[in-house]
């Protein structure tokens, strides 16, 4: 983002040409994983130099509105990628993000609605499986991670009343905003 706290626009290639008759038009890049977009701004700062430049985080709602109008791009963390399937030399640009859960550690909100924990990284959902064995007991091998793509989840929200998602960010980028917050 530039010193206004606007995301920077990219140039994007479309395969074939849109309605208007365009192929190319400029959407900003939101990544998944601060590792990645501390890499992109390290690439801006030297190919556009703009006073102030920083990455900031955006709410995921916001952005999934965007990115279902072609008006950003999400783009996903290469790991996670791979993690959910795709092959080791698949470039996350253009990826569907993917997410991770385990049925078997829903949660409980404050009205004792399930709420399913969905995670950016597939360690983090390992992890969270791991430390839920070691509070409540049972065998790891018992516990299933699987994963769904961001669409998969909104649309599974938006079709049930009684599905409940808690979207976690990657351990990675809740410790980088903590390091930023704290000076």
């Amino acid at each position: 983002a530039n010193a206004e706290g606007q995301p920077l626009k990219y140039s994007v290639q479309l395969a074939k040409k849109n309605d208007d008759g365009e192929d190319m038009f400029e959407v900003p890049l939101f990544y998944t994983h601060v590792e990645d977009a501390l890499k992109e701004l390290e690439n801006a700062k030297e190919n556009t130099p703009l006073p102030g430049m920083d990455i900031n985080p955006y709410p995921l709602g916001g952005l999934f509105e965007l990115w279902s109008k072609n008006e950003a791009v999400i783009v996903p963390n290469k790991m996670s990628i791979i993690s959910a399937g795709a092959p080791p030399t698949a470039n996350p640009m253009g990826q569907v993000v993917p997410l991770f859960a385990c049925m078997e550690i829903a949660q409980e909100d404050k009205d004792g609605n399930a709420v399913l924990p969905l995670f950016f990284e597939l360690e983090d959902a390992n992890a969270a499986v791991a430390e839920a064995v070691s509070l409540d007991g049972g065998k790891k091998e018992d516990f299933e991670v699987v994963g769904l793509s961001l669409p998969q989840a909104v649309q599974l929200l938006s079709q049930s009343k009684e599905s409940a998602f808690q979207f976690i960010p990657p351990s990675s980028s809740i410790k980088h905003i903590r390091d930023y917050l704290s000076g």
